[in-house]
């Protein structure tokens, strides 16, 4: 496995990269003199923040893109190829979450969902690899998927379609590109991040969406991303939420009921009212200045790391109880 030394000069393009994750990553990147190219559809919020990236010591280019346009996003690798002479690390980042009882979300919506979390990031890999392979089949692709590629989210099935769909896409190219190029595909697993992407959801449960606790910084998500350019692996799983996997892969059925029930009060009947809406889906929520952080205050998080360990400590014991009965039966 190559380990890049340093990503000075090294072209990155990141999607989604005008906020939360995408954000915190373009400048984590531009910090190691990175190139740096900012996609995502929000062209002033993209300005700025490729102007953040550049006084942070990277070249940067804001190309404003929408993910599901595959011809936009061949545009995209074009111009960050001429810019900066190629490409060196994609990170499919753009994406957004949607939340309610599956039947009472319109299709519409759950197709398009698809297509932003999923589709976007294949048309991504469709325009990158052809520079790959012109620059003798090496690069390194990096998908950022969720906890909700690994395991079940009640209450956000769609959504749990879409990255477990990631997911796969992300394991199978992979493979595939291991046997015939040194091109590298990676897959990030983010427990519940502090993004203002609870403030853009697609939002059909009647109440305020929170972020599930435990909450993890998107600074941290983003150094995990830099890390897997530096040192490319199979995947990166950031928040002791990823924990819930081994319950669910040993007690599936238990897990589930349990969270399915816990997803229920804390989506439906908790939190200040909202009305429904289908946030970033369609249009850009208008933002006025770039963000990395949904602002999930100190005291909340706290709050709710108490809250999520608890969860979580139930979740292993109920597993273990239930491992060992099953083994004395």
């Amino acid at each position: 496995m190559s380990i890049m030394q340093s990503l000075r000069d090294t072209t990155v393009v990141i999607t989604g990269a005008s906020s939360g994750i995408g954000l915190a990553t373009a400048r984590a990147f531009a910090r190691r003199d990175a190139n740096v190219v900012l996609a995502a559809r929000r062209r002033g919020l993209l300005e700025s923040a490729a102007r953040e990236c550049e006084a942070l010591g990277g070249r940067a280019l804001a190309v404003p893109t929408d993910v599901t346009d595959a011809a936009e996003v061949r545009e995209l690798a074009s111009a960050a190829a001429s810019a900066f002479g190629g490409i060196d690390v994609w990170v499919n980042n753009a994406g957004t979450s949607m939340w309610g009882p599956f039947e009472e979300i319109p299709l519409r919506s759950q197709s398009r969902l698809i297509e932003l979390n999923l589709l976007g990031a294949i048309n991504g890999c469709h325009a990158v690899l052809p520079h790959f392979f012109d620059r003798g089949g090496r690069g390194v692709i990096i998908n950022v998927s969720s906890i909700g590629g690994r395991v079940p989210m009640p209450f956000a099935a769609t959504y749990s379609a879409s990255k477990f769909g990631l997911a796969g896409f992300t394991e199978a190219l992979r493979y595939e590109l291991a046997a015939r190029s040194t091109i590298r595909v990676c897959g990030v697993y983010p427990a519940y991040v502090d993004t203002p992407t609870y403030l853009e959801s697609a939002n059909y449960t009647g109440r305020t969406l929170r972020p599930v606790p435990p909450v993890v910084p998107p600074e941290h998500v983003a150094e995990r991303i830099v890390g897997l350019a530096r040192q490319p692996r199979r995947s990166a799983r950031v928040g002791a939420a990823n924990a819930v996997a081994v319950p669910f892969a040993l007690a599936p059925d238990t897990t589930g009921g349990l969270v399915g029930r816990l997803a229920e009060r804390f989506l439906l009947r908790s939190g200040p009212a909202a009305s429904t809406t289908d946030g970033g889906l369609w249009e850009t929520v208008p933002v006025e200045n770039t963000v990395v952080r949904g602002g999930w205050g100190i005291r909340e998080r706290a709050r709710a790391r108490r809250a999520g360990a608890i969860v979580l400590t139930g979740l292993a014991g109920a597993t273990i109880l239930l491992f060992r009965r099953a083994r004395s039966a």
